[in-house]
């Protein structure tokens, strides 16, 4: 079955890799002025014994904490496009953890949880900085809605602008509007669907400032990026070499956007 991604080729491959993954990972945890899973768990509140489904969960940046917080009587069931990043989740994991993580589109997760997950019902449906790939995003959300316990919760992380690199590569190149689309995803597309379909919502806005010490960083981040440009990059890294001689650093905005929906209990 075709993949049904908004990216294809090298960009669906910056998206899902597991190398670029972990790259932006690593530099966003090591110089991020907020720590996002610190931000994200306080607000989705899990507890232990909840079983939570985990979309787009790539090599476990949210699945592994899941699996801690829920304890041995709570589930993590995990999907993801990515089958190295699935792999790495579950090497990851703890020997005898209730984890079950499966290589798919989530396009295809209404067959998954009938046919694979062991869990069919959800206290909490997650998915961060990854739904807006899915050209089914509303049918994504309709499974992952009607999937949920009574008083369950659908909560759906994506960034928002204004974001600093974003803003910096677009003065050398065009930057695809992919981009700037998953920036209004939240607002335009997630905020009307979940008024239309949840019992309650919340909105919650992830304000961030990433300070990078040196142009090499910087440049490691931007080539692991879906908005990376090679054409440009000696332009690019050019004036980054600027603005670190001249302030020390080269900072810029990145925010985010959470909804948290809740179903009748």
């Amino acid at each position: 079955m075709a993949e049904r991604s908004i990216y294809d080729g090298e960009k669906q491959e910056a998206a899902i890799s597991t190398e670029s993954l972990a790259t932006r990972l690593k530099i966003n945890a090591a110089f991020a002025s907020v720590d996002f899973n610190d931000w994200l768990f306080e607000r989705l509140a899990v507890r232990p014994g909840e079983d939570v489904l985990d979309l787009g969960c790539g090599n476990g940046a949210q699945s592994l904490p899941f699996l801690e917080k829920v304890g041995p009587d709570g589930s993590v069931s995990a999907l993801d496009l990515s089958e190295s990043s699935v792999e790495e989740l579950k090497a990851k994991a703890p020997a005898g953890a209730p984890l079950t993580a499966v290589a798919a589109d989530m396009a295809d997760l209404e067959s998954v949880i009938d046919d694979v997950f062991p869990t069919k019902r959800y206290d909490l449906a997650h998915s961060s900085y990854a739904l807006y790939y899915s050209v089914d995003r509303s049918q994504v959300l309709d499974v992952m809605r009607t999937h949920l316990k009574p008083g369950g919760r659908c909560a759906v992380f994506t960034p928002n602008a204004p974001h600093g690199l974003v803003e910096f590569a677009a003065r050398f190149h065009s930057v695809q509007e992919e981009i700037y689309e998953c920036f209004r995803f939240g607002p335009e597309v997630l905020k009307p669907y979940f008024d239309a379909n949840f019992d309650s919502v919340e909105v919650h806005h992830f304000h961030n400032r990433v300070r990078l010490p040196d142009v090499d960083t910087l440049m490691e981040f931007y080539s692991a990026t879906t908005y990376y440009d090679a054409g440009t990059a000696d332009a690019f890294r050019a004036e980054a070499d600027r603005i670190v001689a001249d302030a020390g650093a080269f900072e810029y905005e990145k925010n985010g956007y959470l909804i948290v929906g809740r179903v009748p209990g």
